[in-house]
């Protein structure tokens, strides 16, 4: 009887839950979390592709070429397409200034471009052509 006695005795299990912590403890909290992963999302999105500043030095390229600043480029092989081409590289590789290198990038792609569409059996958009777009879409007649 006396084992009977010592199973009934036995004091209560009482479950203690930790309090919560403030309100503007937790949102801090969930500030710090958000901040983190906004850091390391930054970190990752510099080794991406600039979109804009990559369209913005298209744009500059498209209006050097535009107004004839390309013409005054030396032709390596017999291209201008080339010659742009190299500028775009080395404007990338060993400039710091991040919208210039920017602008290479898209030299870079222009003359990628280009070259491709030569290669196919095209003419070159940059090099002198003589019928100069006069075709049955171009509202020249």
């Amino acid at each position: 009887m006396a084992r009977k006695l010592a199973l009934v005795r036995r004091p209560p299990v009482i479950v203690v839950s930790p309090p919560r912590a403030p309100a503007r403890r937790r949102i801090g909290a969930a500030v710090r979390r958000v901040g983190h992963h906004v850091r390391r999302g930054g970190h990752h999105a510099k080794r991406a592709l600039p979109t804009a500043g990559v369209a913005i030095g298209a744009l500059a390229v498209g209006y050097a070429q535009g107004k004839g600043f390309l013409d005054k480029l030396p032709q390596i092989g017999g291209s201008k397409v080339l010659t742009l081409g190299v500028i775009g590289f080395i404007a990338t590789r060993f400039v710091k200034n991040p919208a210039i290198r920017q602008a290479g990038l898209a030299a870079l792609a222009a003359a990628a471009f280009d070259f491709g569409r030569v290669q196919a059996g095209g003419t070159s958009g940059f090099d002198d052509v003589s019928d100069a777009g006069g075709g049955a879409w171009s509202g020249q007649g």
